[in-house]
């Protein structure tokens, strides 16, 4: 059975999302363990105490959910899927007796605070927020007599039932369209800073690499000379003949394994793939929140020996964000290397503005075969006039359709 963390309680908008994505997800045979915080419930993926944790990333009037932010900003995770859920706040108390301009406190999560905030002010004039960890929790602490009669919690409906509480107003948010952005993560089953080079990429640079011929090569030379000497015998050639045909068997190879073409090839797999990137201009003061913007991805693939670049903004995958033009990348078979690559939007009208300049991404691998799993360097656009940071991370086939097909605040 599958175990799925959240953010919140029981009767918490976390819960609902978690068993949205669930259902999105088609797995029936699973349990739901509340964990209140963010925090707590990256600790428990990283443990592996829990399958998937669900938090909540954004939310359409106050931005940025801070707790998942820092909970997130420097771990590596798999993205799973999306919800963006309709959120709706109700507001109750414990004695039905007291009256709105006697309510001097009232408790919830933050981010519920800042959705209701313009209401508060309204409703409960000499009231100051207190924010807690969860908005279901600070129903139960209210049953629980934590707080005093003259508090109130906002809460989701069902959470202050659930508690007896008293109902004094439902859609309490400032705006009808409130909505919260939950995300579901995993960690990797396959650690992506793991730099272990296949079989075939080992096979790989022992036959071709910065040097030349490989080690397997040269094995495979000496034994095709000492091999012409049983075939001069099996088939009564002359020496001359011999040498001829195993010279002309031994050029023909050597100039194989040491074409351009098939060096080009070898290099190429080294960045083919799936990855993707965060893009931070230098002029923004802070860079952690571009990691909750709508994600952005990239294909590399291969187009007749060459290396080509198809990026997308995941809001819609039907208009790729950008396509390179002309790529570069440096020789083949050293740990370190660099990727150079133009840009340029392939449908402007269908994105409503233009992008096109240069990128320089620089990698560094523990072994020369290794596959490339992480770049960074910096990007200039020629149209937007900004000049920034990148940071490229490999990811699998099935995240990166998991970003694309998700929906984004």
């Amino acid at each position: 059975m599958l175990r799925v963390g959240y953010q919140g309680m029981e009767n918490s908008n976390s819960e609902e999302a978690a068993k949205k994505m669930m259902t999105k997800l088609k797995v029936s045979n699973y349990e739901l363990v509340p964990l209140i915080s963010s925090k707590n419930v990256i600790s428990a993926l990283k443990r592996k105490e829990i399958d998937y944790g669900v938090v909540a990333v954004k939310n359409s009037i106050g931005g940025i959910v801070k707790e998942t932010l820092e909970a997130i900003k420097n771990e590596t995770l798999e993205h799973v899927c999306t919800e963006i859920m309709a959120i709706n706040h109700s507001v109750f108390i414990i004695n039905p007796n007291i009256t709105r301009n006697e309510i001097l406190k009232v408790i919830s999560h933050e981010q519920a605070l800042k959705q209701c905030n313009n209401n508060i002010r309204n409703f409960f004039p000499h009231s100051i927020n207190a924010p807690i960890e969860d908005t279901a929790i600070g129903a139960q602490y209210l049953a629980e007599g934590k707080y005093d009669e003259y508090t109130a919690v906002i809460c989701n409906k069902s959470a202050g039932l659930k508690y007896n509480l008293h109902l004094i107003e439902e859609q309490f948010q400032d705006t009808s369209d409130n909505r919260t952005e939950f995300r579901m993560f995993k960690t990797y089953d396959i650690n992506p800073n793991d730099h272990t080079p296949s079989k075939f990429d080992q096979i790989s640079y022992s036959i071709i690499n910065e040097k030349g011929i490989g080690n397997l090569t040269k094995a495979i030379i000496v034994l095709t000379i000492f091999g012409s000497f049983y075939l001069k015998d099996l088939f009564n050639w002359s020496t001359l003949d011999a040498s001829m045909t195993i010279g002309a068997m031994l050029a023909a190879l050597i100039l194989f394994l040491t074409s351009n073409k098939l060096r080009a090839n070898l290099q190429n797999r080294k960045l083919i793939g799936y990855w993707k990137y965060y893009a931070i201009p230098d002029n923004l003061e802070t860079n952690i929140e571009q990691r909750f913007e709508t994600p952005r991805v990239v294909e590399i693939n291969e187009i007749d020996g060459k290396l080509n670049l198809i990026g997308w903004l995941c809001d819609n995958e039907t208009v790729p964000l950008f396509t390179s033009s002309t790529v570069m990348t440096s020789n083949f078979g050293k740990r370190n290397g660099k990727l150079v690559y133009w840009y340029n939007t392939p449908n402007q009208s269908a994105r409503e503005f233009n992008l096109n300049g240069i990128v320089t991404l620089n990698w560094d691998s523990i072994h020369p075969a290794s596959k490339v799993d992480s770049m960074s360097g910096w990007y200039m656009g020629k149209t937007t006039k900004d000049i920034g940071s990148l940071k490229y991370l490999r990811i699998t086939k099935n995240e990166y359709l998991a970003l694309q097909n998700s929906d984004y605040l």
